[in-house]
């Protein structure tokens, strides 16, 4: 008899305890929800092209820090301005800048690093295209059946391989003509958009 009455009070804490726990657990998953709905609204995504309009310029990530007031230097000399937050910096040097204020140089490296990418992938298409041809090559002249179709397995791949880069070419083209035609709109000159020859 006192068995049965353990075992009654045992079963009745564990479905307790269950309900406790499935409570707390769609607690969770209801602020979890919350938390990422949260997240996708907060966020933003940046492209390359939005990347490069401001690439070489100062990070910073998060709100700057302001100076408290410095007391020993005592009040400000009569005729002592303080520089506008909201006027625009002057470049540091006589570069020549577009409608929105970036200079020569920032065009050039943007530019030839672009130019870089294209030629990467460039390089790479000529790459695969004589490795193809050898893999081919290989696969005629072997007579083992299993290094064949190893061989076989090696030429899938590099199909494969050269699917992706074609791919990744025609996204770095693309890329390099918004990019001429976001300076143009900037008023960016075109000799900017040439690369210095060696």
């Amino acid at each position: 008899m006192k068995s049965k009455i353990v075992l009654a009070v045992t079963a009745l804490l564990l479905v307790f305890a269950a309900a406790a726990s499935a409570q707390s657990l769609a607690e969770l998953a209801k602020r979890e929800k919350e938390r990422r709905a949260k997240l996708k609204t907060e966020g933003k995504t940046i492209t390359d092209v939005e990347a490069a309009k401001f690439r070489g310029g100062a990070l910073t990530t998060g709100t700057p820090a302001t100076a408290p007031p410095d007391e020993t230097t005592g009040p400000k000399p009569a005729g002592a301005e303080e520089a506008d937050p909201a006027a625009p910096e002057q470049p540091a040097t006589d570069e020549p800048v577009d409608f929105q204020g970036r200079p020569e140089s920032f065009w050039r490296q943007t530019f030839a690093d672009m130019q870089a990418k294209v030629t990467k992938f460039e390089n790479s298409t000529d790459v695969l295209i004589l490795k193809l041809n050898d893999l081919q090559n290989r696969f005629y002249q072997e007579a083992d059946g299993f290094k064949q179709q190893r061989i076989q397995q090696e030429i899938q791949k590099t199909l494969f391989e050269q699917e992706v880069n074609k791919k990744e070419l025609e996204q770095a083209r693309q890329q390099l003509q918004e990019l001429e035609t976001e300076a143009r709109k900037s008023g960016a000159l075109p000799g900017w958009l040439r690369t210095k020859s060696p």
